[in-house]
């Protein structure tokens, strides 16, 4: 049975003592919808550094950083956090998420007359051959 990492440490330790665990356990709370665009990624001295999946969220945050500054330090009661940087960490992949390429099935194509007409007239074999294989794949698709 796999136990989070955040609920260990708080039966562990007293958070009370520790606001750093205290803040990891209530990241969810603080953070609110975007808990799943934004994570701790570590808390060094007075300032939080935050992994953002995308730079969009990370501008956004860096703006509203001085609220989100104002919101944590409420939440925990003292004023411990002095400054946020933020750092692109983009989304982790799991095994549900990985897209699969399927089996491309081979149609039968000819091409039209016109292709035939304009193709013939390059002398180069090389070159009417790769425009020829480009001009099916076109089509394929």
């Amino acid at each position: 049975m796999a136990i989070n990492l955040k609920d260990l440490l708080h039966k562990i330790i007293n958070t009370e003592k520790n606001w750093k665990i205290d803040l990891l356990y209530r990241w969810n709370d603080i953070i609110g919808s975007l808990h799943n665009k934004v994570r701790i990624e570590k808390i060094h001295d007075d300032i939080l550094i935050l992994g953002v999946i995308h730079s969009c969220w990370m501008q956004e945050l860096y703006i509203l950083s001085p609220l989100l500054i104002k919101t944590i330090n409420e939440k925990l009661d003292q004023p411990h956090i002095k400054e946020i940087r933020f750092k692109h960490v983009g989304v982790k992949k799991s095994k549900q998420n990985i897209i699969r390429p399927q089996a491309t099935i081979k149609k039968n194509i000819t091409l039209s007359t016109q292709d035939e007409r304009t193709l013939a007239k390059i002398a180069d074999p090389v070159l009417r051959e790769a425009l020829k294989t480009f001009r099916m794949r076109c089509y394929q698709e």
